[in-house]
């Protein structure tokens, strides 16, 4: 399609962004607690299975809750909340994991603009925007299996997430685009992993995330398949 007439949007009054808060540091620190003192109780009891030093690596694939600050997802006419699916992969030796990750995040536009836009057969139609955000993460950190079998795994991770997003009127050459004021960000990642087979796992990973780019936090369900 291409751009015959740009409507531009309307746009109400902005406002500076504060500072954003952590509001999960305290589900962080009791996530910590819980991973410290069941590593240390296994280590007491020294009835776990030993830890498997072998090295491990699976694909991934995901869908993930995200959380936007309400303040920027105001400022920049969103919604505050969103849906993820992604792939990516992951590797563990050891105490020590890490994954990356690909993704894309379904938002809502919620300050759509308006285009009249022409087709290749030469229809002239009217589009609204809509918002594309893209995401890659990687991070690393520890783990340590919680169970005897060693199918129950607690852990912690750092990492960083990158975010570009875009209000813009899908398949158009040429159209107005907009950015989109979520930036990427630092993370923790407390999670638990949990082994269904000998080929698949999962794990539920909640991301804190510790800038003011807009990214509050996330909560994501990975399915691993082992190589």
């Amino acid at each position: 399609m291409r751009i015959l007439h740009k409507k531009q949007p309307r746009r109400t009054n902005r406002f500076t962004r504060g500072k954003i808060l952590i509001r999960n540091r305290n589900l962080l620190v009791a996530a910590l607690a819980t991973l410290i003192s069941s590593t240390t109780a296994a280590q007491e009891m020294n009835t776990f299975e030993p830890v498997d030093s072998v090295y491990r690596g699976s694909w991934t694939f995901h869908g993930e809750l995200f959380n936007f600050d309400k303040q920027v997802a105001r400022y920049e006419g969103i919604s505050d909340s969103g849906y993820g699916l992604g792939a990516g992969y992951s590797g563990e030796k050891g105490l020590f994991n890490f994954n990356v990750g690909l993704g894309v995040i379904l938002i809502d536009d919620k300050d759509k603009f308006d285009q009249l836009v022409e087709d290749n057969d030469g229809d002239v139609s009217t589009k609204s925007s809509s918002i594309s955000a893209v995401t890659a993460n990687i991070d690393a950190g520890i783990q340590y299996p919680v169970s005897r079998n060693g199918n129950f795994v607690l852990g912690l991770n750092v990492g960083f997430r990158e975010l570009e997003a875009e209000r813009e009127i899908s398949n158009c050459r040429n159209c107005y685009t907009e950015g989109v004021g979520l930036g990427g960000e630092t993370y923790f990642k407390p999670f638990v992993k949990m082994t269904f087979s000998n080929r698949f796992d999962g794990t539920l990973a909640l991301y804190s995330y510790t800038g003011d780019k807009g990214l509050d936090n996330s909560l994501q369900f990975n399915f691993h398949w082992k190589r």
